[in-house]
């Protein structure tokens, strides 16, 4: 079995250096050696001495959940995350077994991860899609993706429709006569992923009767929701456009709150949709009209769908789209009737 000493050997730095990494300690050590130790690793297979008795039992009856991150930020500050990954763990306690919660930020920490617990199955929250290849081939146990829009067929996927969440938001906006418009999201890091086809949906939809979004009032930020400059930086294209189709509540919650200090009132100056339908959007003011994702559901498909794999080897992989609603409250202005 390879040990901290093969490792530290190839890489040529010390045992307490690799240990360091190994155990997600990496303040003292540069990023380029933790990469290469995590490489040599996962190479050569290692598996934490922590998790030999693990390895030796029939079941270690744990379930990883990995949830990819960029940068600082805690994911569970995002009510979609929280509410997730509450529903999970409740699912998987019903079944008896344990579940691991793993930030990782690339496919090496993912392999690093499973292999370092002996988990018998998991869950992968975020964008994973230029890497599920590699997923695959180097872990051999029940996998089950969320939001996936990868073309590889040989994985089980729980999504939402995407692409109708972005048509129901069009079409309730020309329904209240709304025909110059702006599309706000977090950056479109992943082509053809979650973000995109909400655009492609609210596009195509805009376009199909004669009013096309705009290139210009396309904003995708950085980071939306903790930004404190948001209402300010989308103040000037209000004069532009009366409805922001909103990718997101959280962001929506933010923009609506931000707007206030500039004395702009949603729906008086500028209608909101959002999307996702948090608890919050029925009690902020006004109530958010929203594109409602079932996020319970789509918790419990998850875990039903991994459950089904652990228990039937032969089980067929599946890619599952849940439906969207749009949810009518009080953020979009009806422009038919004038004063």
């Amino acid at each position: 079995m390879i040990t901290l000493k093969d490792i530290a050997e190839e890489a040529g730095v010390s045992i307490m250096t690799v240990s360091r990494v190994m155990n997600g300690n990496t303040t003292k050590v540069s990023e380029k050696t933790a990469v290469k130790i995590k490489e040599i690793a996962a190479k050569r297979g290692y598996v934490p001495n922590s998790s030999a008795r693990a390895l030796a039992a029939k079941s270690s009856r744990l379930i990883a959940l990995l949830m990819l991150t960029h940068g600082d930020g805690n994911p569970l500050e995002d009510s979609y995350h929280a509410i997730f990954l509450g529903e999970v763990t409740r699912y998987v306690q019903e079944k008896g077994y344990f579940l691991i919660l793993r930030y990782v930020s690339d496919y090496k920490d993912v392999t690093y991860s499973l292999r370092s617990w002996n988990v018998e199955g998991a869950i992968f929250v975020g964008a994973f899609d230029s890497v599920m290849s590699e997923i695959l081939t180097a872990n051999k146990i029940p996998l089950v993706f969320t939001d996936s829009y990868s073309p590889i067929t040989q994985i089980t996927n729980v999504g939402i429709d995407d692409y109708k969440g972005g048509v129901l938001a069009a079409e309730y906006f020309i329904k209240n006569g709304h025909t110059d418009l702006a599309f706000i999201s977090p950056e479109i890091t992943q082509k053809n992923g979650v973000v995109e086809q909400r655009l492609m949906g609210f596009q195509d939809t805009l376009s199909k009767h004669g009013c096309p979004l705009r290139k210009e009032y396309i904003f995708p930020f950085h980071d939306p929701v903790n930004d404190p400059t948001l209402a300010r930086k989308l103040k000037p294209l209000l004069s532009k456009v009366t409805g922001l189709f909103v990718t997101a509540d959280q962001i929506a919650f933010s923009l609506i709150e931000g707007f206030k200090k500039y004395d702009i009132h949603v729906p008086q100056d500028v209608s909101v949709i959002g999307f996702d339908d948090f608890p919050l959007s029925r009690q902020i003011t006004p109530p958010l009209t929203t594109i409602r994702q079932d996020i319970i559901q789509k918790a419990k498909t998850v875990t039903s769908q991994l459950f089904l794999q652990l228990e039937n080897k032969d089980a067929r992989t599946q890619k599952i789209t849940l439906d969207v609603a749009l949810v009518e409250r009080a953020s979009v202005k009806d422009l038919n009737f004038t004063d």
